[in-house]
Formats: structure tokens, C-alpha cells, sequence
């Protein structure tokens, strides 16, 4: 009988059950797919996990993190929500520039993330227009698709081979799956980064283009 494809939670215990020819794991696949998110959130910087939100700054210049961020690509801070947005640069929160190597009366110049907060320096408020990655939501049982699993299913299924085997103390197949997914995790990357390039490169255009208009007589 010809397995399912992968498309979901259920599909993908299935083909993992029916890989390591056992239908008695099923309270462990949670913390197998668990574990194999967790991998892959510290290994992917990929278009799909990037996503933006508004945070709105308390009297001290800070600002929870939101709870799904794993890295920040780009934050910019308004004063008012009419002012021109300043984009601000990352500095470690024990860095000269943070703690005393800016404008104490100026506009915010750097942002550090420490305690769970962002914080601006010089503190201010306002609010700060974030692009970061976020983690890959967390397929379960209750929530069985994500992104991810359509995009490269290939991932979770090697991934979660490898974590069964290693909870069955078979560690040369553990191993061997590890490889495999290891071996895909790169080329998803790869094909990830080549698409990155490909959107810098229709930005520009569009930017060329929009400048030749510009110049354009009336």
C-alpha cells in the first residue's frame, strides 16, 4: 500500500511510523517533531519566517519582544505616527554606543534586546516598525500544517526519523537519517538564499525604473 504524501501532521506520522515499522510511538511524535522545529528554528533564515509587526514603546524606550522572534532583520522608530521613520542599528546593550556613545537629547540612534525587551538608546517612545524572522509555527495535532511541511516536507520527515531512532537507541540510523537531513537542510537553503538574491535584484530594477521616470520630462 502506497503511503500518503506529506502534507500534514497525520500524513507525516503515518510515513514515519510506517518507515520504522512501528505503530506504538504515537505519545512521542509530539516531542520528535518538537525537537526537529527546535533544529530547524536555530538553522533556518529563510523568506518564510519573516513576517513585521508595530510595537508601540513604553515611557522608558522599551518594548516586549514578540514572543515568536528568533533574529531581527530590520527595526525603525517614529516619534509620531506622521514622522518619518528612522531606521535604527543593532549594538550589544554593554556596547560603548548604547550606554553612553549617542545623542542623550537626539533622536533614537541604536536598539539592543536584553531582559526580553528591545531597547532604544536614547530611550524614547514612540513606536518602532519591526522586520524579523520568526519561528516556524509549531505543527501538532491540533494545528497540522504549516508552511513548512508544504514547502519542504522532506525536512520534518528526515528530522523526525532521526529523533525516532535516536529514542529507539539505534544511533547508526539515527545517524544516517541525521545526514540526510542535514544534506536537505542545506540545499533548502540554498534554494532559499537564490531566491533572496532573485527579490534584491527585481527591487533594483524597480528602483532603476522608478528613477528613469523621475527624470522623465512632463
Amino acid at each position: 500500500m502506497a503511503l500518503p504524501p506529506i502534507t500534514d501532521y497525520d500524513s507525516l506520522v503515518l510515513n514515519v511510523s510506517d518507515y520504522i515499522a512501528r505503530n506504538d510511538l504515537e505519545d512521542y511524535y509530539p516531542t520528535f517533531i518538537q525537537l526537529t522545529e527546535n533544529r530547524l528554528n536555530s538553522a533556518l533564515k529563510v523568506p518564510g519566517m519573516e513576517t513585521e509587526t508595530t510595537l508601540t514603546l513604553s515611557a522608558d524606550g522599551t518594548v516586549s519582544t514578540p514572543s515568536a522572534y528568533v533574529e531581527w532583520i530590520l527595526v525603525s522608530w517614529r516619534s509620531t505616527p506622521t514622522a518619518r521613520a528612522q531606521r535604527l542599528r543593532y549594538v550589544e546593550a554593554n556596547s560603548p554606543e548604547f550606554t553612553h556613545r549617542h545623542r542623550p537629547n537626539g533622536s533614537a540612534q541604536y536598539y539592543t534586546v536584553a531582559g526580553n525587551k528591545i531597547r532604544l538608546a536614547p530611550a524614547r517612545t514612540g513606536t518602532i516598525e519591526t522586520v524579523f524572522y520568526q519561528r516556524v509555527p509549531p505543527l501538532t495535532s491540533a494545528d497540522p500544517t504549516n508552511w513548512l511541511i508544504t514547502k519542504a516536507p522532506q525536512l520534518y520527515l528526515y528530522g523526525v526519523l532521526a529523533e525516532a531512532y535516536s529514542f529507539q537507541k539505534d544511533e547508526a540510523r539515527s545517524a544516517e537519517w541525521g545526514k540526510a537531513a542535514d544534506e536537505r537542510l542545506k540545499l533548502f537553503i540554498e534554494e532559499s538564499s537564490a531566491a533572496k538574491v532573485g527579490r534584491r535584484a527585481e527591487r533594483n530594477a524597480e528602483i532603476e525604473a522608478e528613477v528613469i521616470a523621475a527624470k522623465a520630462p512632463n
